[in-house]
């Protein structure tokens, strides 16, 4: 079961991390809606040694990590799993919580996902490319395009977009992020500054895959308006609610890899580390 455990990192520790990320260099991904980075273990300088001090207190017999990720995020992600467990371990995710504005909290479901991807999944009853997404608009909000493409094509034709600044600089971005929302999450390419260091996990619409997945059961309306009135109503039908754990800062949230779990809709800005590693 998913629990948080406060006070695993001192305020210190928070800033030193918070300024880590906030520092571009070659370990950085920096896009509209989310900035992230990616300092690999025991090769990158990186303050790795208050990552490691906060896990063993949470490990007590050791652990493996597989892949470290801060983001600087202003969307949420919606119900999905994280990477499967290696054979013969316990496969843990461990969300360090650095910065909620306002406020920010993790929704988990009762139901897990036994299928094993590299880069977890997503469920969701909708269509989806890696070519929708949400731009900043001239007010500073995010501003969702259906597909980055038709609306980069229709830019070089000079047509007009009222909610968007448009500029040289931002036909570069969408130039860009079309270039980064192209590649595939794969282990097998090369993943670099160029291409970007997340890509879209796959999505999943058969929810019979989930276990405790119950097909004839509505999801709360009240819930949906509180926690996740981000996600369309539809895609949570079937999930049942399991816990809802408010973020601390210098806490941590450790939960199970094959969880269903989603952001809540709560916060406009969010900064965390994520561990995604094994329990020996």
């Amino acid at each position: 079961m998913a629990e948080i455990i406060n006070d695993i990192l001192d305020k210190d520790d928070v800033k030193t991390l918070l300024e880590y990320i906030a520092t571009e260099d070659e370990r950085s991904d920096i896009r509209p809606d989310v900035s992230s980075k990616h300092p690999r273990w025991d090769v990158d300088d990186w303050p790795q040694h208050i990552v490691e001090k906060g896990l063993n207190k949470i490990f007590p017999n050791g652990f493996k990590m597989e892949e470290i990720t801060f983001q600087d995020t202003r969307i949420g992600l919606k119900p999905h799993t994280d990477n499967g467990s290696l054979p013969g371990t316990v496969g843990k995710t461990v969300m360090f919580c650095l910065y909620a504005e306002p406020a920010a909290e993790t929704v988990f479901f009762k139901n897990y996902w036994q299928g094993w991807r590299s880069s977890g999944a997503f469920f969701t009853r909708q269509h989806w490319t890696p070519f929708q997404y949400k731009l900043p608009g001239k007010d500073g909000e995010l501003v969702y395009v259906e597909d980055l493409r038709v609306l980069h094509q229709g830019l070089l034709e000079g047509n007009d977009y009222p909610e968007f600044d448009v500029t040289p600089e931002f036909i570069k971005l969408v130039e860009s992020t079309i270039k980064k929302r192209s590649i595939p999450r794969d282990e097998d390419i090369k993943i670099d500054k160029e291409t970007g260091f997340i890509q879209a996990g796959p999505r999943v619409n058969d929810y019979r895959t989930l276990s405790n997945y119950k097909p004839e059961l509505l999801f709360d309306k009240e819930l949906h308006e509180k926690w996740l009135s981000d996600v369309p109503y539809e895609d949570l039908h079937g999930l049942e609610l399991d816990t809802v754990l408010e973020w601390q800062e210098g806490a941590a949230i450790v939960f199970n890899r094959e969880q269903l779990h989603a952001s809540s809709s709560n916060h406009s800005r969010k900064i965390f580390m994520t561990a995604f590693c094994h329990g020996l």
